[in-house]
């Protein structure tokens, strides 16, 4: 039997938190999502927080809360979720992408640096698979930042909570995050300006301004809830389960980015094979495990830019594969995976 690359962890809890809300017949807004909005924001330690219908949706709010007008630049890593991009075309404004720094799944804070510009309106960055940005560095920029918490949520980033860096920050629960509302998203900040623009174009038009349709449904953050309640454990197999793969890659060529840190939160366990994709794919299709590519099409290849100017950033876009990593796993399955990748070399 297959193990699939990526599987949320729905229980029984989940679907009663769901069922109850659909004896209820509330299906829009209401007091599920107030309530996840109040326990994000207390998790990260942010004064506001408004739960939205996608990661895309979060980020083209904080976009039109910095009023990104065309001509208005945002930096954004190359090697990155293309929810951002998306949104700051929506937004109308210019993307100026930054390659990672050479053995890191970051740009350096002077690579960002070097992308500012008298036009540059904000900077994007995020805890790609789990593990931590340097985003007191990249605050010191004195450019509004955009944190993507979604990897990391429960975790803390030099001493403060994942999410609380960002002047606006953001967060996804689509399938494949550590919680998840089955799609959806959250933007969370102390700024009340910001906070007071977002929630007006959030739940679509009103008679001053128009707006979108942006909300979660009742029965989402119902799920969400129920996903909250449990994230320490979730984290805790998580780590347990990226231990064991850090023992089994020592003996191979192979390498994961990071030495194992209990500080991660590991939202995808990654590792860079030392063999051709076509071996790769070959051997882990064999073993009946999925191993993918995160983010196979790197943002410089949708905007048509020459991936010589993004090396590290297009390499791994190429050679960067993610094991499964989920706590539903069971002991046989990380034993099996764990196995064929001591065995892959």
């Amino acid at each position: 039997m297959s193990i699939v690359s990526s599987k949320p962890t729905i229980t029984r809890k989940e679907l009663e938190s769901v069922l109850d809300c659909l004896i209820s017949e509330r299906l829009d807004p209401g007091e599920a999502v107030k309530n996840l909005e109040i326990e994000i924001a207390n998790l990260t330690g942010v004064r506001h927080a408004l739960a939205v219908n996608s990661l895309t949706s979060a980020y083209h709010l904080a976009f039109l809360a910095f009023d990104i007008r065309p001509g208005d630049e945002v930096i954004i890593p190359s090697y990155f979720d293309p929810a951002a991009l998306s949104a700051l075309r929506q937004a109308g404004g210019t993307p100026v992408l930054v390659d990672l720094a050479e053995g890191s799944l970051f740009p350096s804070p002077e690579g960002v640096k070097g992308g500012i510009s008298a036009r540059t309106r904000a900077v994007v960055a995020a805890h790609t698979f789990g593990f931590h940005a340097p985003m007191s560095e990249l605050r010191e920029t004195g450019v509004p930042l955009i944190e993507d918490a979604s990897h990391a949520i429960g975790s803390e980033c030099q001493e403060r909570p994942a999410g609380q860096s960002g002047a606006i920050s953001v967060i996804s629960f689509a399938p494949s995050m550590v919680i998840t509302t089955g799609n959806g998203g959250m933007v969370l900040t102390d700024n009340s300006r910001y906070y007071s623009a977002m929630r007006e174009l959030r739940g679509g038009p009103s008679t001053e301004r128009l707006g979108f349709d942006y909300t979660m449904t009742d029965f989402q953050a119902a799920m969400g809830l129920s996903q909250l309640s449990r994230l320490p454990d979730f984290i805790r197999r998580r780590r347990e389960i990226s231990r064991a793969y850090h023992e089994a890659i020592k003996t191979t060529p192979h390498r994961a980015p990071y030495a194992f840190g209990e500080s991660f939160v590991y939202q995808s366990f990654p590792v860079l094979f030392d063999a051709p994709a076509e071996k790769i794919e070959k051997y882990w299709k064999k073993s009946g495990i999925e191993v993918l590519r995160p983010f196979p099409v790197a943002l410089h290849t949708h905007l048509s830019l020459r991936a010589l100017d993004y090396p590290n950033s297009d390499r791994l876009s190429k050679k960067l594969y993610a094991l499964p990593i989920y706590p539903t796993l069971t002991r046989k399955e990380i034993e099996k995976i764990t196995r064929a990748l001591g065995r892959f070399v």
